[in-house]
């Protein structure tokens, strides 16, 4: 049996989490669980063990095939019946700015938690109705034109056009919004997936007809657009900028109160558009919208990690990391003095309740406490 150092421990682990272990690597990690039992390994520095053991708690979700249309965490039902034993090693890695990393990893069970974790979301139709989308019944919902708008047993909506070619009139425009701690999953009239993350809203209409596909967002969405070499497919955002694709996989990020839009493309090629500006984007690519355009290439999986129930951070600056929060639990973060320059690097379940995910961000050095429904940062 192979002796695992606390190093390859946590880079199985970080593997694990992020959905790119293989199936060698996890027998190690299964063979180090069952072999160990007590299961705490540290690298702690002068850091107090008992004080790492209460902050760093992480609940793991095992996700479920079905419900993730990127690299899933478990991905055979032989490596889901290893992630049974596994889910009760809770690994949190978060860095200081120049220090290396902090690292535990234990059988404490997951604590029953109150984070936003649901299906939740509200729509309005043409009409200016609203269907709360949480309480709905499943099945049919509402009946606009030839378009059927059905909500599945597993908590999705889905539009069903009967007849493409019909020529009814204008289509009607409808909005899924999601709130603070909600997501969705909508299947629009030509097919294509769209996931909202929080505090999201998605303008469509009840069928596509012309020469497009155009939606409009705010907030952040990964898109599967369903392929249409005749309508190309258009998301548009806020000052002036469009991303054209004719279908692929990505996700935006175009939230009001971020200081950029970001495009990050997981398969095939969009072409972004900010005013006179134009880039084409390939896979692997992240697309940083401001006055002007720049690409570069990142972990994609990074950028959809909310779709795998995580927070997933790589030296993230404590305010963005903040924002993050806040849109998830539905609180106001308020700085008490100078913001703190503090950078966090690792992965936090969304799952998670508040206060052990403000523990966790602690071991930055930023103090937090929690005042109903504010967070308030000081520097130390």
């Amino acid at each position: 049996m192979q002796n695992l150092s606390t190093e390859k421990l946590q880079e199985l682990s970080a593997k694990w989490l992020k959905g790119t272990i293989t199936a060698e690597e996890l027998e190690l990690l299964e063979e180090w669980y069952n072999r160990e039992p007590s299961n705490v390994h540290w690298q702690a520095g002068d850091a107090d063990v008992e004080q790492l053991r209460e902050r760093l708690l992480y609940n793991i979700d095992i996700v479920r095939e079905e419900d993730v249309p990127v690299r899933r965490l478990i991905t055979t039902p032989r490596l889901l019946k290893a992630a049974a034993i596994l889910v009760f090693v809770l690994i949190a890695a978060l860095y200081y700015k120049t220090t290396k990393p902090v690292m535990v990893a234990n059988n404490l069970k997951p604590k029953p938690t109150e984070a936003p974790n649901s299906n939740k979301a509200v729509l309005t139709l043409a009409n200016g109705s609203k269907v709360v989308l949480d309480n709905a019944g499943n099945g049919l919902i509402a009946k606009q034109g030839n378009t059927q708008i059905k909500k599945t047993q597993e908590g999705k909506l889905i539009y069903n056009n009967n007849d493409q070619t019909a020529t009814a009139a204008i289509p009607e425009i409808n909005t899924i919004s999601t709130p603070a701690g909600g997501k969705y999953q909508i299947t629009l009239p030509d097919g294509s997936k769209v996931w909202l993350n929080a505090l999201t809203a998605l303008k469509f209409p009840t069928s596509f007809k012309g020469k497009e596909r155009v939606v409009e967002l705010n907030g952040e969405a990964y898109f599967e657009v369903a392929k249409n070499k005749e309508m190309p497919f258009k998301v548009k955002m806020a000052n002036n900028t469009t991303i054209q694709v004719l279908g692929t996989h990505f996700n935006i990020m175009a939230y009001a109160n971020e200081s950029s839009i970001k495009a990050t493309l997981l398969e095939g090629s969009i072409n972004v558009q900010k005013g006179n500006l134009s880039k084409m984007m390939v896979p692997g690519q992240e697309a940083k919208i401001t006055d002007e355009i720049s690409l570069k290439p990142v972990n994609t999986e990074e950028a959809v990690a909310w779709m795998n129930g995580l927070f997933s951070f790589d030296q993230t600056d404590i305010r963005t990391v903040l924002r993050q929060i806040e849109r998830w639990y539905n609180v106001d973060v308020v700085y008490e003095g100078p913001v703190p320059d503090n950078k966090i690097t690792g992965y936090i379940s969304r799952s998670s309740n508040l206060p052990e995910v403000v523990k966790m961000l602690e071991l930055s050095g930023v103090k937090i406490t929690i005042d109903g429904k504010k967070i308030k940062v000081f520097n130390n």
